[in-house]
Order: structure tokens, then C-alpha cells, then sequence
């Protein structure tokens, strides 16, 4: 029997990845990352993939949950990993890609592992 909080744990890597995506996707924090500017593809395909990354977390909290508890579930985890985010890129911000590609490797893993 798998612990509940393993699949909380992947829709948080979700919500991570997508608000990392989010941020990128915008000039300035794109500069402070990778010390150039995004061009105007990198920015629409960035924010492409965070809104997809986003209502795949939606969904994974309001298939686990139902739509009214999984709704206020989905409110707080994308909180903490906003706060994440923000913190990562106010101290770190060149750790955010490493960030983003650990985050990929343990969400997959969390979510295949948990059956979602």
C-alpha cells in the first residue's frame, strides 16, 4: 500500500515545473537565469507548456480528490509551490534549471508511482 502523500508530492512537482515555466517565460527573470533575453518563440512555447503543466495538476488533484476538496487541495499545493519559485529566484536564480530538470525526473517518478 502506497502512502497518500506520494501523489501530493508529484502535483507539487507539477505546480513547481509549471510556475518555474511561468517565470521563465517572462524577460526579466529569463535574463537573470540564463544572462540573455528569451526570444519571442522560447516565451509563447514556455508559456504553452506551463499552462498545459498547470491543468494537468488541476485535473491530478480533482481526479484523486473530487472537484470541491481537490479544488482547495490544488489552491494550497500551488502556493507552496509558488513560494518555491519565488524563493528560488530570489537567492538562486541560476539554480532554476536544475531546479526544473529534478523536478521533471521526480515528478515523473512520483506520479508513475503512485498510479496517476
Amino acid at each position: 500500500m502506497m502512502p497518500e502523500f506520494i501523489p501530493m508530492l508529484g502535483i507539487l512537482g507539477l505546480s513547481y515545473l509549471s510556475l518555474a515555466l511561468f517565470a521563465l517565460a517572462k524577460f526579466g527573470h529569463f535574463k537573470d537565469v540564463f544572462k540573455r533575453p528569451p526570444s519571442q518563440w522560447q516565451s509563447r512555447l514556455l508559456t504553452l507548456f506551463a499552462w498545459l503543466l498547470l491543468i494537468i495538476s488541476l485535473s491530478t488533484c480533482a481526479h484523486g480528490q473530487g472537484w470541491a476538496y481537490g479544488s482547495i487541495l490544488f489552491m494550497g499545493i500551488i502556493s507552496l509551490a509558488a513560494m518555491l519559485v519565488i524563493l528560488t529566484l530570489s537567492y538562486s536564480p541560476r539554480h532554476l534549471p536544475i531546479g526544473i530538470v529534478t523536478g521533471s525526473v521526480l515528478t515523473g517518478t512520483l506520479l508513475l508511482s503512485g498510479g496517476i
